[in-house]
């Protein structure tokens, strides 16, 4: 960071070109300040510089954080660059594409990975680096003294190569590896001449000339098992893609890519589609998410494990084919509408190995599961995103089930009665589910409920909490009508460490005013309280104390 000083930037911008100084750091940013500025601004501008120097999409409602949430942000984001975090299941994905991770009969190569990366944590050879609101662990990383032993053993048994801006070549001579990085004008005839490449993943790229030939020359001999075009300008893939046969994973997360070849159907070992994008809402409450079309054939491809995210407006036929994928583990659906729903729960009682759940109806309509009839009995996360008439009568068979996000449900009735019967619950959302006045959490209710989320409830005057209720609950996000009233059963849920409330009065945050507020009582037991007030420029947070 500099500021506006003549020669003094000249000198600082010389020591921040230095190839020394660059290589010694993971990730860098230049930031011109003047003499009056905000700090916020500041804070925006050098975390944008960063996520665009690596590459990687900006987090979405970034503008609207205050200049406590920005520090967090950056803080979090340089640390894990530092330890060199990554997430789990992508480090899973490449090992078993590098064929370090056999699966056994009825024990997928996956699974295996997953218990070798739970012994390498255990060992404290690999540590965590987040865990997700459910306890699951969703990045590790190791020390970077450890990273350096990793990089050097790896370039000394020629396991990978990295391309970038000055490195735009390089001579094939390494073992099954992978080509982590490149760039529109990256050579790759020497990519062409290695036909022992694994994994490929590229960067900062608008098209994909290069697996035109690639794939041409090669045909069936390419072993090329992971394909990553993640956060890239891509659009389209060629047909060429069809000639992949080894490819096990497609990462077309946050590309531009919106619809699959019909070639993709012989990919007959492909494992893994990642082919979305999340979208907030205006709010910056909750996500939407784009999928990719995908013409007929899918049901051929029976290795599938995860297929997130695929429109379902091609109609019934593609519905009906997703019930042939008996190893999916993970899928989301969106578009899908009322008419198709009875076929979609016929093909969801053939998934019985599903675990995360996504379905998001056409234009926030009906959602009609209510035939389904032997739902996943390991699912762990449901997502419904559109009206329902009433929830799955199935639904508290679900004992695995520890998240669920219900989205524009506009319920007629209360589903606290139904959801407080799933006994491992851990974290639920509730979006304009309820038009009621009143909302009430009863003794013995959610037992080992952790995070709660009450949004965009406008009709909501009542939050009652009665005694023995909601026992372990750490955070609580309420953002109801301007007509609710401070909930006092509050003071009874010991365990809270923050809550957050969303678009409230003014007066509402005042009643609980350590000073003299008449509420504060109420909350004076909870460490973190905040109010966000949303604006046409954004979003304020105002912290109780």
């Amino acid at each position: 960071m500099a500021l506006k000083l003549g020669s003094e930037m000249i000198l600082a911008k010389k020591v921040y070109d230095n190839k020394k100084v660059v290589e010694r750091f993971v990730c860098r940013a230049w930031i011109t300040v003047s003499q009056s500025f905000k700090m916020e601004m500041v804070l925006q501008n050098r975390i944008k510089k960063f996520y665009e120097a690596m590459n990687e999409p900006i987090p979405e409602g970034m503008d609207a954080m205050d200049e406590i949430s920005l520090i967090g942000l950056l803080k979090k984001y340089l640390e894990d660059k530092r330890d060199y975090s990554i997430n789990c299941a992508k480090l899973i994905r490449l090992w078993v594409a590098e064929g370090f991770v056999k699966g056994e009969k009825g024990v997928p190569s996956e699974q295996r990975a997953e218990e070798y990366l739970n012994e390498l944590i255990h060992r404290s050879l690999v540590q965590l680096s987040e865990v997700d609101d459910v306890g699951r662990i969703r990045r590790c990383k190791v020390h970077d003294l450890m990273h350096e032993i990793i990089l050097k053993k790896a370039e000394g048994l020629n396991f990978c190569h990295v391309l970038g801006d000055e490195d735009l070549s390089f001579n094939g001579k390494f073992l099954p590896g992978s080509v982590q990085k490149g760039t529109n004008t990256i050579a790759v005839e020497p990519i062409n001449r290695n036909v022992q490449i694994h994994s490929l993943l590229l960067y900062d790229i608008d098209a994909v000339p290069m697996l035109l030939t690639y794939s041409r020359r090669f045909g069936k001999s390419i072993p090329l098992r992971y394909l990553s075009l993640r956060g890239t300008k891509v659009n389209m893939l060629p047909k060429s893609i069809g000639k992949l046969q080894n490819l096990q994973t497609l990462d077309l997360k946050q590309s531009l890519v919106d619809a699959l070849p019909v070639e993709i159907t012989k990919l007959k070992k492909l494992r893994h589609i990642l082919a979305y994008s999340y979208h907030l809402n205006p709010e910056g409450l909750f996500f939407t998410a784009r999928g990719v079309h995908i013409g007929e054939g899918i049901g051929s491809m029976l290795d599938l494990q995860n297929l997130c995210y695929v429109e379902a407006n091609n109609g019934r036929g593609l519905i009906e084919e997703l019930g042939k994928l008996r190893q999916l583990r993970r899928l989301g659906i969106v578009n899908l509408m009322e008419e198709d729903g009875p076929s979609m729960c016929a093909s969801f009682s053939n998934m019985k190995y599903l675990e995360p759940l996504v379905i998001l109806s056409k234009d926030d309509g009906i959602l009609n599961l209510q035939t389904i009839s032997n739902p996943p009995r390991y699912l762990r996360t449901l997502t419904l995103q559109g009206g329902l008439s009433r929830l799955p009568d199935r639904l508290p068979v679900l004992r695995s089930l520890v998240r669920v996000d219900l989205v524009n449900s506009r319920l007629s009735y209360d589903p606290r009665e139904v959801l407080q019967a799933l006994p491992n619950l851990l974290e639920l959302l509730l979006y304009n589910v309820y038009g009621g006045e009143c909302f009430c959490f009863v003794e013995s209710g959610f037992q080992k409920l952790k995070i709660l989320h009450l949004l965009n409830m406008k009709g909501l005057k009542t939050l009652k909490i009665h005694e023995g209720a909601l026992p372990v609950l750490e955070r609580l996000e309420i953002q109801p009508s301007q007509q609710m009233e401070v909930p006092s059963g509050i003071c009874l849920l010991k365990t809270l460490t923050m809550i957050d409330f969303f678009g409230m009065p003014r007066e509402f945050a005042y009643s609980m005013r350590p000073q003299d507020g008449q509420n504060y009582p109420i909350v004076e037991h909870v460490p973190n309280v905040f109010f966000h007030e949303f604006h046409a420029n954004g979003r304020k947070i105002l912290r109780l104390r």
